[in-house]
């Protein structure tokens, strides 16, 4: 015979007895588990996918202790989702906000997800070399296109098209080398896989660092062999950064197959069809039983 369900131990804690075929003695097994407190041997599967409900639940932004995902079961799908998914909440403006807080290169150094796979410290390093490799070469198209008679707007457009766009190029990289290994997850071969994809990710951004060392120490031997005012360094890099900090925006939000306004329109209307076929299957399952 079998007992299933709470036991005389009190809240909190579930009895099993089981009684072998011709023995005399009940064996009681005995798992206590505090509410709320997890066994600390337990293993947390975090591979379970999330419902739309949850996924509405964790449009949040900022930092969170580490403690408090230990026992999440999608954390897993929540990282993954956080990678390439638009449509959080079903609000259009809030999962815009939501969306800049999480792509914006500036933004979201401050305001993404405390769980997004890329996270602040590999943000800040991406924006260390995006500023490295940007501020000697602005400088230079300017002082040279002055000297040269161009006006101050010729040069900022110069600057986008040689400096700025290039230079988000390199920003949309090293995203999604930074979070490569997180769509190589779910088995044990996915994972070797996955952990083959951080190691060629460390080798490029050490590789990143090292260039970013060398852009600065030479801007600093030209600003002295020229003995330049930092302000003239420092005027077409701010401009640089602020255009591409700008444009990101447009080209983000218009973008076919992968601007918000396009893939949150597309992942919305494949949602309402699995929720419409899963209530047509209930409604045919019902008719099927009544009859």
């Amino acid at each position: 015979s079998r007992h299933f369900g709470p036991s005389r131990f009190g809240a909190g804690r579930a009895g099993i007895r089981v009684r072998a075929p011709g023995a005399a003695a009940m064996v009681r097994v005995v798992i206590t588990l505090e509410p709320g407190v997890s066994h600390p041997h337990a293993h947390h599967d975090h591979r379970r996918k999330m419902t739309q409900e949850e996924k509405a639940k964790e449009v949040k932004c900022g930092v969170e202790r580490e403690s408090a995902r230990t026992a999440c079961s999608y954390l897993l799908d929540l990282e993954y989702q956080l990678a390439q998914s638009y449509y959080w909440s079903g609000s259009f403006l809030k999962d815009l906000f939501f969306f800049v807080c999480n792509w914006h290169p500036f933004i979201g150094m401050f305001l993404s997800h405390p769980r997004h796979p890329w996270d602040k410290k590999e943000r800040l390093m991406t924006f260390f070399v995006s500023c490295s490799i940007t501020m000697l070469p602005s400088a230079l198209i300017v002082e040279t296109m002055a000297d040269s008679g161009f006006s101050i707007w010729e040069s900022h457009i110069l600057i986008f098209v040689v400096i700025t766009l290039p230079v988000m190029l390199i920003e949309i990289a090293l995203y999604w080398l930074n979070i490569g290994d997180i769509f190589c997850r779910g088995s044990r071969w996915l994972d070797c896989l996955a952990d083959g994809v951080v190691c060629v990710r460390n080798g490029c951004v050490c590789i990143s660092v090292f260039v970013s060392f060398v852009c600065l120490a030479i801007s600093y031997l030209v600003v002295q062999a020229r003995d330049e005012d930092l302000r003239g360094l420092t005027y077409p890099f701010v401009m640089s950064r602020l255009q591409s900090y700008v444009m990101w925006f447009p080209i983000w939000f218009l973008l076919p197959f992968l601007g918000f306004w396009h893939c949150w329109w597309m992942e919305r209307q494949s949602i309402e069809q699995a929720q419409a076929q899963a209530s047509s299957r209930r409604r045919w399952w019902w008719w099927r039983r009544r009859a």
